[in-house]
């Protein structure tokens, strides 16, 4: 067995490792624990371990801080860090100190036992090949093109002394990664092949050098013209390289470079591409750039995307459900996704925003009629649909077929005018925060010329026509016994001010007067 450390300032964390993770099953065994980075080292001496598992941020000495102190007597300890933020920077760090994996919290147990497995195999073939330890030609030059990547700057330095070869004196350089999908890239066996297949074809051409940079292989590749990179022709070539083996890839490209020192750029911006690969998986292409987006419709200022309005957004997608109108749920499928993904295009924070997108527009829907709730209720199932989906474009055509499926199902105004179907719709939501501009986007109208239309057929303006509508129910209410400031909120006003002063506007006197009256005319 393999003995770990396990290094976090919550103990809760600390005893939730041990009580998830089949450690045995997977050859290791917890023999220490630490609370902070002092301990931490103290542990080292003293037990010897070949695995730790670290926190990054404690108290005292962080995370990197301890595995740098460790690394000055100990080259052979593997190490897997915890933290609870995608922070980019203390990623370069960690594997410059030759962390085996960067794993985020709430620990993923396929994620961090797929780890386990990887790095028992590097202790095995370290214990069983200490002549490995003298490193090749192409394992220095791999390590010092590693090091630059990393923009440590002492590493930097030295590798940018030791880089002499003549073979590396390229017109430019970019920085090409792949991430490899399961099986292929769970193993550590796998990724080695992979990288043997692909030296094979770019070093032997003397057209890239091929490295590790877990969780990636990389190749950084000689731009003998540079930007004309052909990202569909390099996806085959790659495809075909790896033919034989067994499982996909996703692979991506920064921009070239024309300075080596410089080639840390052209990998972040591959790492970048990478991390967003749910919005591209599927494309037989090498990733050049982020798909465009439409940063507008998430309310993006200066170019930087704000969070998308999850409540907004399931209100437009509640409306068009309700309306039974497939060509506005398109629509608003297409923005919804555009603001997401504009936002953060992560897999798993994509796949979380969209649930509870929908989630909230279908509880809406249930609310509506007893039909609508047992249609809404069986669409459910949707979200659990949504986690299952491999990329976006697969997302999006599923959720367009289950919610035009539904709004099919419930609608009862197809064969209608829109401006019948508009007239409904506020009889049913005239307690809302209703706008002109809502109906047009939903009808595909322009709002100036619905609202002319609107006029033509009610002889009212929209505003008029539903503060009529909102007064009329405001009559029964105050009929049926409730206080004027429950039926200003029950009936849309947000203000019983508000409410007061549209009340006499159109039926000549206050509400509190009217609801008086031992006998009320309810009729509009």
């Amino acid at each position: 067995m393999y003995k770990v450390i396990l290094v976090d300032d919550e103990k809760a964390i600390r005893q939730g490792l041990k009580a998830i993770i089949d450690w045995q099953r997977h050859g290791f065994e917890v023999i220490g624990e630490a609370g902070n980075g002092r301990e931490a080292m103290l542990r080292h001496q003293e037990l010897k371990p070949d695995l730790m598992v670290m926190d990054v941020r404690m108290p005292g000495m962080d995370g990197l801080q301890v595995i740098e102190e460790i690394r000055k007597s100990d080259k052979e300890c593997q190490f897997i860090i915890l933290s609870g933020h995608a922070d980019f920077s203390y990623a370069k760090r960690a594997i410059s100190w030759g962390v085996n994996a960067y794993l985020l919290k709430p620990v993923d147990t396929d994620e961090f036992e797929d780890e386990l497995d990887r790095i028992g195999g590097v202790l095995r073939e370290a214990s069983g090949s200490l002549q490995k330890k003298e490193q090749t030609s192409a394992q220095q030059l791999e390590d010092q093109i590693v090091s630059l990547l990393m923009y440590d700057e002492e590493g930097h330095r030295t590798a940018m002394e030791q880089l002499k070869e003549p073979e590396l004196d390229w017109c430019s350089y970019r920085v090409m990664l792949l991430k490899l999908h399961p099986p292929l890239g769970s193993h550590v066996n796998g990724r080695a092949e992979v990288k043997r297949k692909l030296a094979e074809r770019f070093e032997s051409s003397g057209t890239g050098i091929v490295f590790a940079a877990e969780p990636f292989v990389g190749v950084l590749l000689n731009e003998r013209a540079p930007n004309k990179l052909q990202a569909n022709s390099m996806y085959l070539d790659l495809e075909e390289s790896l033919l034989e083996l067994n499982g996909g890839f996703s692979a991506a490209a920064g921009e070239p470079v024309h300075q080596l020192a410089d080639i840390g750029l052209s990998y972040s911006q591959a790492v970048r591409l990478l991390k967003e690969e749910f919005l591209f998986r599927g494309e037989r292409r090498v990733i050049l750039k982020r798909p465009p987006l439409n940063l507008a419709a998430n309310g993006a200022r200066d170019g930087e995307p704000t969070g998308p309005d999850i409540n907004a957004l399931a209100d437009k997608l509640f409306y068009a459900l309700d309306i039974g109108s497939k060509d506005a749920v398109r629509r608003i499928l297409d923005e919804g996704g555009q603001s997401i993904a504009a936002y953060d295009g992560a897999e798993q924070a994509m796949k979380t925003a969209v649930s509870q997108w929908i989630s909230l527009a279908l509880t809406k829907l249930s609310k509506t009629s007893d039909t609508a709730f047992t249609a809404a209720q069986d669409a459910l199932s949707i979200v659990t649909e949504i986690y299952e989906q491999p990329d976006l474009r697969s997302l999006r055509q599923m959720l367009e077929d289950r919610l035009l499926g539904l709004t099919e199902r419930i609608s009862t105004f197809s064969s209608e005018s829109a401006i019948k179907q508009i007239l409904d719709f506020v009889e049913r939501h005239y307690a809302e925060n209703l706008k002109l501009e809502t109906l047009a986007g939903l009808f595909n109208y322009n709002s100036g010329y619905l609202g002319k239309m609107f006029k033509s057929f009610t002889g009212e303006t929209f505003h008029n026509y539903l503060d009529k509508v909102r007064i009329r129910n405001a009559k029964h209410l105050l009929a049926g016994g409730l206080k004027v400031h429950q039926v200003a909120t029950r009936v849309g006003y947000a203000s019983a001010d508000y409410f007061h002063l549209k009340f006499k506007k159109y039926i000549g006197e206050s509400p509190s007067r009217y609801k008086m009256k031992p006998t009320k005319t309810t009729s509009g």
